[in-house]
């Protein structure tokens, strides 16, 4: 006897819905601490939805086709929440769309990827293999016994119209349940007041793909990310703002940064772009930080930058990396900095550096808007007042396209492996050293009269599960620590990153040009690849939270004596500093970090929201602060949320901005409306 159509719906419903959800909990265990509250209820609404017109798709007579669909389907969610979760743990955040590029560079690293990944979060097979066993096997020989006649009534006449009928009545039941689901983003007691971005903008928009994944699911985060990309939408802007003309002649002092808002003011009021308009009106009304005892300190000094690959806080070691040590113990050293991980952390870590900006988090920010270009950049500021700036790679055009990125951000020439005649292998394992980026790089700017040169060294990137030419290099060094291989390769490698700052030491020492020159050193992020179960063996602070994202920050100069900062610092603020020290000309506002030696609320930001300082350590996803230890210090809930509407709003207006190259709009908007030039004299303040 044929089985109705009502009852195949009813039982393939079922079975998707245990499977969808059931993946759903396990990737929540996996990711989230708070496996509990209103989101689990929206996510069972989206399973259910999701499981019905599966289970409509799927409700066909020829069984075998039903096998196979239902197989197909099965795979495709458990394989899609696998990548995710283990990205999740392999780079801290879910991928989407806009990081496709970026995610299939993950085959040439797949021993890290996978061994980074939680063992829990193979429990996702679980559900697959037992929906597999039920559809290719159980089903046939499972009779599941007559269903309550009420219910199901409709069902039992087999009449063509009848199955139309049955159809259209599944339709309207998704109908109800999608209502459903939308009420639910909306209603007040399922929302989270804490949380920066509201539900209906974040199923829209979900650039925050964490944020996304905790309130609404994996796989709903899947389908509106791609729904966000196929139909080009974005956040709506709900921030609408009037100049405050304040007068500012009343309160001037030495340290005040006069700047003169006439074109400005002008170009907003002859804009009707509504971005634009919204974007002039929060930039113009940002804090004009004034200038401090710090102003100026390395005015016609040199500058070299250098972005050291995968550098945590292992380097500050003066047994085995004693060059990078003396910079840090003589040197300015921010003892609390971290660069926040991202959707591709070097190359937008490297763009937030240079501009002051923070990346989009759900696409690799660099290489999707490398057209556009930043007059506020500190190539720019550079190029401004006469110096050769440069930029340097030991790696071929292969992950960034630097030679256009670097280029419109101001760089008078970039010249990466193949240009400076440096061996390079195309070999994943394999990257070149970093003594030779120095050795071939220092003699096209060393006699300049004027240079900023930007580093980018590459020896110490990932893999360290294999062994590789640097990997190994080193290990004879290193046979009296009882450290795990992985930990062994990594320090190898990071030992020719301290040889190539001792030979830029060497060469500026011989040039004469030591004391002229400022040397800044950070990190671009941890060195992937290596769990924390292997950095736990060699770190002196536990790992929770976000602290795997501390690294090195290190400002230089053989004239300045050493000094500590124990702000909360990141890269966002490295380049409005820069721009103090070196006493440029610059707009304050148009950064989005601060001037560390500024007077500010320090916190550092990451990519998700989430934001630690000195007392502790806010999650965004699960909207929870955690004080730091021995700190009993708390916030209420208006002070929170007052916090996270602050760093949503940067994170929102630093996305629109890149997104509609902004600063290229502006520097040509300012050039319309000329300035009227007046003379402000100070008046100090007693």
């Amino acid at each position: 006897m044929k089985e109705k159509l009502g009852k195949q719906i009813f039982k393939n419903t079922f079975i998707f819905f245990l499977y969808i959800f059931s993946i759903e909990l396990i990737v929540r265990f996996n990711t989230l601490s708070d496996i509990i509250g209103w989101p689990i209820l929206r996510i069972s609404f989206s399973s259910l939805i999701l499981a019905l017109i599966i289970g409509l798709i799927i409700s066909v007579k020829n069984n075998l086709i039903k096998k196979i669909i239902a197989t197909l389907v099965s795979t495709t969610i458990v394989v899609y929440a696998w990548v995710e979760v283990n990205l999740y743990f392999y780079l801290g955040f879910f991928m989407g769309v806009g990081n496709a590029e970026q995610g299939t560079k993950v085959i040439d690293y797949i021993k890290e990827y996978l061994t980074a990944a939680k063992s829990t979060t193979y429990l996702l097979l679980i559900p697959f293999i037992l929906i597999l066993i039920y559809y290719w096997y159980l089903e046939k020989k499972l009779k599941l016994k007559k269903l309550n006649k009420t219910v199901y009534f409709k069902f039992y006449i087999e009449k063509k119209s009848q199955k139309i009928l049955t159809y259209f009545i599944v339709l309207i039941i998704i109908v109800i349940l999608f209502f459903g689901y939308y009420y639910s983003l909306k209603v007040k007691f399922m929302q989270n007041e804490l949380q920066s971005t509201n539900n209906l903008s974040l199923i829209r928009y979900p650039e925050n793909s964490n944020l996304s994944v905790c309130q609404f699911g994996v796989i709903v985060y899947g389908i509106t990310d791609l729904n966000s990309v196929i139909f080009k939408l974005n956040y709506n802007n709900d921030y609408v703002y009037t100049y405050l003309n304040e007068d500012i002649k009343s309160h001037i002092t030495d340290y005040s940064r006069i700047i003169d808002d006439y074109s400005w003011k002008e170009l907003i009021l002859n804009e009707t772009n509504n971005n634009y308009n919204n974007l002039n009106n929060y930039f113009i009304n940002r804090e004009i930080t004034p200038k401090n005892e710090y102003t100026g300190l390395f005015e016609g000094k040199n500058l070299i930058m250098i972005l050291m690959e995968s550098a945590n806080d292992i380097l500050i070691n003066e047994e085995l990396f004693p060059n990078i040590y003396k910079l840090y113990n003589e040197g300015i050293s921010f003892r609390n900095n971290y660069s926040p991980r991202n959707s591709c952390s070097t190359g937008n870590n490297e763009m937030t550096v240079i501009t002051g900006l923070y990346t989009i988090n759900n696409t690799c920010t660099a290489n999707t808007y490398k057209r556009n270009t930043y007059y506020q950049s500190l190539f720019n500021h550079f190029n401004n007042i006469g110096y050769s700036t440069s930029s340097y790679h030991d790696y071929a055009e292969f992950y960034y396209s630097r030679r256009i990125i670097h280029a419109n951000m101001g760089s008078q020439i970039y010249r990466n492996a193949p240009d400076l005649s440096i061996k390079w292998s195309s070999l994943y394992k394999e990257w070149p050293s970093d003594v030779d980026l120095i050795e071939k790089s220092v003699p096209y700017f060393i006699n300049e009269d004027k240079f900023m040169a930007f580093l980018i060294s590459v020896t110490s990137h990932q893999p360290y599960s294999v062994d590789s030419e640097y990997g190994n290099k080193n290990l004879d060094r290193l046979t009296q620590y009882n450290y795990s291989k992985p930990i062994k390769r990594y320090l190898s490698k990071l030992l020719e990153l301290d040889a190539a700052i001792g030979l830029l030491m060497q060469k500026l020492e011989e040039s004469g040009k030591l004391n002229d020159t400022v040397i800044v050193l950070f990190g671009d992020h941890y060195p992937y690849g290596i769990s924390n179960k292997y950095l736990d063996e060699i770190m002196n602070y536990e790992l929770i939270n976000n602290e795997v994202d501390r690294t090195p920050l290190i400002i230089y100069n053989s004239e300045k004596e050493a000094e500590q900062i124990y702000k909360y610092t990141s890269l966002i603020d490295l380049a409005p500093t820069i721009l103090n020290f070196f006493n440029m000309n610059y707009d304050p506002r148009l950064y989005l970090g601060n001037d560390i030696f500024s007077d500010y609320d320090d916190r550092v930001i990451f990519a998700d929201g989430s934001w630690q300082n000195k007392n502790g350590f806010y999650s965004s996803t699960n909207s929870k602060f955690i004080n730091s230890i021995n700190n009993d210090f708390t916030y209420n809930n208006e002070e929170l949320i007052q916090i996270n509407y602050e760093i949503n709003l940067k994170q929102k207006m630093s996305s629109l901005a890149i997104k509609n190259n902004y600063f290229n709009y502006l520097e040509n908007g300012l050039k319309i409306y000329p300035k009227i030039e007046e003379t402000l004299e100070p008046v100090i303040e007693e």
